[in-house]
């Protein structure tokens, strides 16, 4: 089995920042029957994972060589 590399990190990092912005938002948009706030806010966790993902794929552009004009 080959090493992981820069490459397969970074796609892990935007996953990882993918599923937790997808958890976020499906928390936020569940029905409660209680109406008690939740313990953990979900639109900071929504917002980490967004600029994870933002910062994964600026990663991956420049892996692949791309320069801005």
């Amino acid at each position: 089995m080959p090493a992981c590399n820069e490459t397969c990190l970074t796609i892990l990092f935007l996953c990882a920042g993918a599923a937790l912005s997808a958890w976020a938002a499906w928390a936020e948009k569940r029905w409660r029957d209680d109406h008690k706030v939740p313990i953990v806010p979900t639109t900071p966790l929504m917002f980490i994972g967004m600029v994870a993902v933002l910062l994964a794929l600026v990663h991956l552009m420049t892996l692949a060589g791309i320069k801005k004009p």
